[in-house]
Order: C-alpha cells, then sequence, then structure tokens
C-alpha cells in the first residue's frame, strides 16, 4: 500500500463495481459482513495507513446452483475469522458477467488489535481454497465420481491449460509422463482420460508418443497451453466488440497487437470496447477498429488505464518506447568526460546554451533511475553514473513496459461524427493535411473518408478553406485552434471574472495551474492570474501541481515548465 497501492486498490474497487457484471446486467454491488451496501470510500479511507491489502477471486465451481453467493462469501470469511484468531476488515462484489459467477473479496491488511495482519503462504496455497471446497460440498453435496468423470472428460479437447493437464505434469519425470503402469481398479478413467489428453496434446505438436503409454512433453507445453487460452479469451473478446457495435470485419494474425514484435507499427483507429483480460492480475485492453479494416486487440496494462478510455475515442496504440532517451545518451556522454560523475554544473559546463529547465528535466531523469536502484547520488548533488549507463536505462523502460506493454495516444474525446462539424483543430483536420483519402477503404476507413468529405463541406460553408481543396495547410488548422481557445475563452471568462489572455508564440509564461479542460482541439490547462488567466495545452506532469504557481518558456510549440521544488520539465 505504497503510492501505487493505493491508487490500485481505489482502481480495483471501481472495476469490480462497474455496470454490466450485476446477476441482472446491472452494477455490482459492493457488500461486506452486514446485509447493507458497503461504503468504498469509508473502507479506502481505513486503509490509508496500512502496510498491504490482500485480494482474492473465490470461484466455486457450482455457484451457479449455490442459493446465495453472497451468503456463502460471508461464511467463508467467518472461517477465515476462526483460522486466523481475528476480526478482518472486508469488501466484495460478485460478478455475473462472465460462463462462471465469482466473488471478488478485499481484505485489510490489518487485524482488528491495529496490527498487521499476515496470512501463511500455506494458508492461502491450501487451507482457503479447502474451507471454501468444504462448504460449498456442505450445501450442494460432494462431487460424484459421474460429475467429476465428465468434467474432467471436457478437459480433454480444451485448448487452454486444464486440471488435467496439470495432474499429468505432476506425474512426468524429465519430460516424461508414463501411463503405462494402471491406475487402481476403480480411477481406470483416469487413465483412460490422461491417455485422450495426451493424444490430443500430439495433434497440437505439443506431446510425442514414446510407446509403452509413455509419452515426451513439450517443455514449454504449460506455458504454450497458456497462451493458446489466452488466444481464445481474445478472439471471444474481439467478436464481442464487433458484435455489439454492428462493425463486423475480418480478423487476421494482425488483429492481435504485439508490441514486442520485429517491426510491429502503431496502429490508429476508434475504441470499440474495453475491459479486463485477467481478473487476478487486472491486466486491461482496449479494442481498436483501425484504419486497416480490423479490430486490433491491445494490452493497455493495468485496469487503472481504463477510465482514460472511452468508445469512439480515436487513439493510436504503439510499441513502448524500449531504448535509452536523448536524456540518458547526453548524461552518459558527460560523465564519460568527468570520471563518472554527472551533475547540474558539469551538464553547463558541457553545453553553456542548455536551459535551466532543460538540465533539470535530466536531473529528474535520474531520480527516477536512482529509485530503481541504477544511479546514486551523492551528498552534493553530484551523481555517480555506471559504466553501462545506457544498459540501466534500457532495462529501466523495460521495466516500465512490463506494466504499460502499449503506448495510447488519445487523439480527441470527440467521436468521428462530432468532429464533422466542430470548431477546433481536430485530429479529422490532421488527417486531411497529412494524407489523402485511404485508398480501397475497408471497414472504419470507409467511415473515415465519408467523414473528411463532410469535414470539408463544413470548413468551406465557414470560409476556413476554398471550394475544392483537398489537404488542408498547416495554418488552417492553426486558426481553428485559435477560434476554438477564444470559445473558450470568452466562456471561462464568465465563470471566472477574468481576461482571457492569448499564449505568446514565444516567450515567458507564469501563473497557477487551476484547472484542465477538453476542447475539440484537444486538453488545455488553465493558468491564472490576479487579473486574467491563459489556455495552454495541457500535458500529465502538470497534474500534480495543480493549483500550485508553474513558469513555463515557451519556444514555438514546445514550453519548458518550471514546477515546485525547482523541478523542470520539457512538453
Amino acid at each position: 500500500m505504497d503510492g501505487a497501492g493505493a491508487r490500485a486498490l481505489r482502481s480495483h474497487l471501481n472495476y469490480i463495481e462497474r455496470t454490466g457484471t450485476g446477476e441482472t446486467g446491472d452494477r455490482a454491488q459492493l457488500y461486506s459482513e452486514n446485509g447493507v451496501e458497503a461504503d468504498k470510500e469509508s473502507f479506502i479511507a481505513r486503509t490509508e495507513e496500512d502496510r498491504h491489502h490482500f485480494r482474492f477471486i473465490v470461484s466455486p465451481e457450482d455457484a451457479s446452483e449455490l442459493q446465495s453467493l453472497r451468503d456463502y462469501t460471508r461464511d467463508l470469511v467467518r472461517e477465515m475469522e476462526r483460522d486466523l484468531g481475528a476480526k478482518l476488515d472486508w469488501i466484495a462484489a460478485d460478478h455475473f458477467d462472465t460462463g462462471q459467477p465469482h466473488t471478488h473479496l478485499i481484505i485489510r491488511g490489518k487485524r482488528d488489535d491495529g496490527t498487521d495482519l499476515v496470512i501463511p503462504r500455506d494458508y492461502i496455497a491450501r487451507g482457503l481454497r479447502e474451507r471454501a471446497q468444504a462448504l460449498v460440498e456442505l450445501e450442494l453435496g460432494p462431487v460424484s465420481e459421474i460429475e467429476g468423470r465428465n468434467r474432467m472428460a471436457r478437459m480433454v479437447t480444451q485448448e487452454r491449460l486444464t486440471a488435467l493437464d496439470r495432474s499429468l505434469f505432476k506425474r512426468a519425470q524429465d519430460g516424461v509422463v508414463d501411463l503405462s503402469e494402471a491406475y487402481r481398479k476403480q480411477s481406470q478413467w483416469k487413465g483412460r482420460l490422461g491417455r485422450a489428453r495426451l493424444r490430443y496434446l500430439s495433434k497440437l505438436g505439443l506431446a510425442d508418443p514414446l510407446g509403452n503409454g509413455r509419452w515426451q512433453i513439450d517443455g514449454a507445453v504449460k506455458a504454450t497451453l497458456q497462451r493458446m487460452g489466452e488466444r481464445g479469451d481474445i478472439v471471444k473478446a474481439l467478436h464481442g466488440a464487433m458484435r455489439e457495435n454492428q462493425a463486423f470485419r475480418m480478423m487476421d494474425a494482425n488483429s492481435i497487437f504485439d508490441p514486442t514484435a520485429a517491426g510491429a507499427k502503431p496502429i490508429t483507429g476508434a475504441i470499440l470496447s474495453k475491459g479486463v483480460a485477467d481478473d487476478a492480475s487486472d491486466r486491461a485492453y482496449i479494442i481498436i477498429d483501425s484504419l486497416d479494416g480490423k479490430p486490433v486487440y491491445a494490452n493497455v496494462g493495468g485496469i487503472d488505464q481504463l477510465p482514460d478510455y472511452s468508445t469512439g475515442q480515436i487513439v493510436t496504440a504503439s510499441p513502448a518506447n524500449l531504448s535509452p532517451r536523448p536524456s540518458d545518451r547526453t548524461i552518459a556522454k558527460i560523465a564519460a568526460v568527468n570520471d563518472g560523475r554527472y551533475s547540474a554544473a558539469l551538464h553547463m559546463a558541457a553545453d553553456g546554451r542548455a536551459r535551466p529547465e532543460f538540465i533539470q528535466a535530466h536531473i529528474r531523469r535520474l531520480e527516477s533511475l536512482r529509485r530503481s536502484g541504477h544511479t546514486a547520488r551523492e551528498a552534493d548533488g553530484t551523481w555517480n553514473i555506471p559504466k553501462d549507463y545506457l544498459s540501466c536505462a534500457a532495462d529501466f523502460e523495460k521495466d516500465a513496459a512490463l506494466t504499460k506493454p502499449t503506448e495510447i495516444t488519445t487523439h480527441s474525446k470527440l467521436r468521428l461524427r462530432q468532429m464533422t462539424t466542430a470548431i477546433g483543430a481536430t485530429w479529422l483536420d490532421e488527417h486531411l493535411r497529412d494524407s489523402d483519402d485511404v485508398p480501397s477503404a475497408r471497414g472504419f476507413a470507409i467511415e473515415v473518408n465519408d467523414a473528411r468529405n463532410a469535414r470539408r463541406q463544413f470548413l468551406v460553408q465557414h470560409s476556413f478553406v476554398r471550394d475544392g481543396q483537398r489537404r488542408l495547410a498547416q495554418s488552417t488548422l492553426d486558426r481553428l485552434e485559435s477560434r476554438d481557445l477564444a470559445d473558450a475563452g470568452q466562456e471561462l471568462s464568465q465563470s471566472l471574472g477574468k481576461v482571457y489572455r492569448p499564449t505568446p508564440n514565444n516567450g515567458r509564461i507564469n501563473g497557477a495551474y487551476t484547472d484542465a479542460i477538453d476542447r475539440p482541439s484537444g486538453r488545455y490547462a488553465v493558468i491564472e492570474r490576479s487579473k486574467d488567466f491563459t489556455l495552454v495545452p495541457w500535458r500529465d506532469v502538470l497534474e500534480r501541481n495543480r493549483g500550485k504557481f508553474v513558469s513555463g518558456l515557451i519556444r514555438g510549440n514546445r514550453i519548458s515548465w518550471k514546477l515546485d521544488k525547482g523541478r523542470g520539465i520539457t512538453t
């Protein structure tokens, strides 16, 4: 429950109570030990000083046959309290949006006496599962042998990792599964199902018969089956998104965006849907209706990313940049001629034209790498830069890509149809500036071509371009943005009681960052002064300074921000 953990807890609770997961398709209801709806904000407030929290997914195989999944969960927590000898503070929600009803259970990391709650690993791995199973059997009775056989039989031809596979892996020695010895007479059916599963894995190229009931299994069979299962879930998500939006497209191997593939290229399009790929790890995804005429599934990292995306938004999915940044190369170059040391003074000596804000951006980069153990800072502010610093920087970027494997650029909050009549420099205008109509367009590209034609007509009617002009000039986009900001400034003047001043093309801007607004031209930060205010392109580095004084140096289309504590950021 460090800073990231606290944010993740809120994101997780927002996720589990989302609309569409309840028993009747509505919002899932959070509950706890009593009969009323649980107070999410109160639970979050109680966890602020906790060291950690626990998350469980409770998924009885016959959950749909239980009289009440909520009562079952409460009984399970009471069993945990008896086992752990402590009163637990918890919150939960039942989900019915998949073929397997299940419960998300979150438990605080504190006991009722205020000490840290520590749950033994063995209890999590086995004890709690046994308690949960016993409660199901108490209500529904034990699974009959016929039911058990039928369940395992269904696993024989599944292209995913199954319990039947795990039982076979336990019998393997040096990659060989030996089923030559007969099972006990009453369990011979297990041997038949095991051999049937191995024959199916052989068809998939994951097992080879050695004769006499012995099979060689591929060393990567477990990982391969897991990937096959994930791929099957992805295909289902793609079909579901197309069906829901009545956007039927042809799929191919490129319908799953792989940011790690050699030569992976950015994909641009409109968001069809979003969701969570894995409840256990909170991996989120979006599905993009791409300009290439096919739906594309993209892994965007944790569920905390999902609130930033909505259907209809125009986005670009790109591979995360795993290379050292230009600032890293500058740091390494300066350190190489200064016995492995870097500082603001050494940077200024190496480049007398470097602005303080520019140097501070390099120091901020080093702070990020220091927290990951790649660099060290002396008391005098000098940094010790290792000889393999560029490799360290690349490793840092690779680690970051594990939590956010795909970079998503949001071009506009507007839907494509809204852009055709918007007063502002939209993504559609950028498309008209940078490219011709999409030839032999399919799917979403057809909609883009239609929108381009409608946008041209609108701009002609409002005297932004002349009739017959195919491509837009950058000056047209500048006029559209200026008009958009003038309209926004006029609206804000009434609510703020201040005069709107357009931002100069070059020079310094000072004031308090007080708000962010979304306009057809994008998102803008409101910078207020005592008697007036201005609007500048918003950047996420400003958000941590909301309500604080900021200072920026404008040079063309770039702003170097001087934020609190003397930190400098160039955007």
